[in-house]
């Protein structure tokens, strides 16, 4: 077995303060989902964004984003109200239009309003089913691509958005960490009978990292003498669709740097079933994650559940294990912790851009 970039004891789990509080605060300049846009409606909606707390509210037909900050009492503007297209505080009575500006102090006689009464605003867009902000309002990367979401041959399904204790780069990794799925996922996504995994292409296509096509297999109905099948020692399957024993035509990931990923798993019979997944850093060590399913076959409503029930196992099985990581940040010193050759080939290629990137962004 060979060790990738061996400098140091990998047990000592050495953290780079400086160097995370680098790459957190680069994220700032790339956009990031912070709801979904079904749940953005009549009313003010908080939302929590690299430690900043924020307001969405649809204002002359667009979604905004605010800083939750009254500028007159720090109240929180998510606990206002729509009032003529205007953003109304709950505790004075202030408005402010779609541009952040105050348009009305109720217990002032007269329109005279200072030139410093208006909101702190944030780049805001609507797209794939999502509200996405860029802190910086000068993103390094557009918003990552997702054809399929508007495409009417396909089912798309918002999945119940969840909070980690990790961070969103941790949450990432987990994601398309192909050596896990035989141990945490036994019987679901792989087989402990063979844990191995095959050589595998990994490359860089424009903002992406593009990997994982075509070596993929479901878990074995059956298993080598004296030895219980994967399907057999998962006990976490009942309810759920039986495919063991299935081989899957192709598996493909495409990893929107820095904090999305496309899964596109394809069936024999062009049948599609992708998984958008992206993680948004609610704060160093919070992390938000908001998925929307899709498929082209099996489309009718009455099926979401059964996809949407093993998507939700697969969850509750990383979640404990990526919670219990240490340090809760991605090292961002590569050096920090222990790397295989090639089993490890997506987490080394991703650590290097991440470095890249912050480097570009916030120099040391």
């Amino acid at each position: 077995m060979v060790i990738e970039q061996p400098t140091m004891d990998p047990t000592l789990n050495v953290l780079d303060v400086a160097g995370e509080e680098r790459l957190y605060r680069a994220m700032a300049s790339f956009w990031h989902p912070v709801a979904y846009s079904v749940d953005v409606g009549e009313r003010p909606v908080p939302a929590t964004l690299l430690d900043e707390q924020l307001v969405l509210v649809r204002l002359d037909g667009r979604v905004r984003c605010f800083r939750d900050l009254c500028v007159h009492r720090g109240t929180a503007l998510s606990l206002g109200w729509i009032e003529d297209d205007q953003l109304r505080c709950a505790y004075h009575g202030w408005t402010y239009g779609p541009d952040g500006v105050c348009t009305q102090i109720p217990a002032r006689f007269g329109s005279n309003i200072p030139t410093r009464a208006r909101l702190t605003s944030f780049a805001c867009e609507e797209r794939h089913g999502l509200i996405w902000v860029c802190p910086s309002g000068d993103p390094r990367f557009p918003i990552p691509e997702f054809p399929q979401h508007g495409d009417p041959s396909y089912r798309s399904v918002p999945v119940e958005r969840y909070d980690w204790h990790c961070s969103a780069h941790r949450r990432v990794e987990n994601y398309v960490d192909f050596s896990h799925f035989a141990w945490v996922h036994d019987g679901i996504l792989g087989d402990r009978n063979e844990p191995e995994v095959p050589d595998h292409d990994v490359w860089r296509d424009g903002r992406e990292i593009r990997f994982g096509e075509g070596f993929f297999h479901e878990p074995h109905t059956e298993a080598p003498a004296g030895a219980a099948s994967a399907a057999a020692r998962s006990r976490d399957r009942e309810g759920l669709p039986d495919r063991t024993g299935t081989i899957l035509a192709d598996k493909s990931y495409r990893l929107s740097m820095p904090l999305t990923v496309l899964l596109d798993q394809r069936l024999p019979g062009d049948k599609h079933y992708l998984l958008f997944f992206t993680a948004s850093p609610v704060g160093r060590k919070i992390t938000r994650s908001f998925t929307l399913m899709s498929r082209n076959y099996e489309t009718d409503p009455a099926s979401d559940e059964k996809f949407l029930s093993f998507n939700d196992l697969v969850v509750s099985q990383d979640r404990p294990v990526v919670e219990s990581q240490r340090p809760e940040e991605l090292p961002f010193d590569l050096s920090a912790e222990l790397h295989i050759r090639g089993v490890d080939r997506v987490s080394i290629e991703y650590r290097k851009w991440l470095v890249e990137l912050t480097d570009e962004l916030v120099p040391a």
